[in-house]
């Protein structure tokens, strides 16, 4: 982590008492990084200076606010951790002597334009990217194409219902045998059935499962024919 500050002849006109930041160019990796104002942890570099998050919303606030502070002392306040409230004037002056620039504040509107910018980003990235207008297009195209190809009641699909396939069996009336003659009763059903050289045939639903696939390819192939890219291609 690189720290760096300005030298003593360009960063104070004068002394002021308080814990001193490093002067190295560079940090030790892994050391915390200190507050060039109060000595508190800093969180980063904020208007040109490593400062903690109290230097750096005191240094905006004052600075927007156009307010003169006077030290009610000999303006030269310890700014530490602790003290650092005690005295706004030589705090101020402290922010200003380490190098901290006014040029770089942004004004409230732009921190509120900047603060929503970051808001929307941050959304945009949690959200699912929405759909392009090629692809909603597409998407109306197909719809279209379903709706004037497909038949919700499949009504089309009654004239492929199987044949009756199955002997069905049909009681005759009979009347009881007369008395004496050999007994069958009750009497055996009959039944209508297809001679026996058909029932092959007949029990075979191929036929019924080719008509019904070519019936089905013939609706893919005018689903297709509704989309431009099949009809260009």
């Amino acid at each position: 982590v690189s720290m760096s500050s300005p030298s003593d002849a360009e960063s104070s006109p004068r002394p002021l008492p308080g814990p001193q930041v490093p002067r190295r160019e560079d940090a030790e990796p892994g050391e915390e990084k200190v507050c060039a104002v109060c000595g508190d942890r800093a969180t980063g570099y904020h208007f040109h200076v490593m400062t903690c998050e109290g230097c750096k919303g005191f240094f905006r606030r004052s600075i927007n606010k156009g307010v003169h502070f006077t030290c009610p002392f000999s303006r030269s306040c310890p700014i530490t951790k602790a003290k650092r409230r005690q005295c706004q004037a030589c705090r101020l002056q402290k922010c200003l002597d380490v190098g901290m620039r006014k040029d770089m504040i942004m004004s409230p509107e732009a921190l509120r334009q900047r603060r929503a910018l970051r808001g929307q980003r941050r959304l945009a990235q949690e959200q699912p990217g929405g759909l392009t207008a090629d692809q909603q297009e597409l998407i109306a195209i197909l719809i279209a194409a379903h709706q004037r190809t497909f038949d919700s009641s499949f009504s089309q699909f009654t004239h492929y219902w199987p044949a009756v396939r199955l002997c069905v069996p049909s009681p005759q009336p009979q009347s009881p045998p007369e008395p004496g003659a050999p007994a069958a009763w009750p009497p055996s059903p009959q039944t209508d059935c297809l001679d026996e050289d058909v029932l092959p045939d007949v029990f075979s639903m191929l036929p019924h499962f080719a008509d019904l696939s070519t019936f089905m390819i013939q609706q893919v192939i005018n689903f297709a024919k509704e989309i431009p890219a099949f009809r260009s291609a």
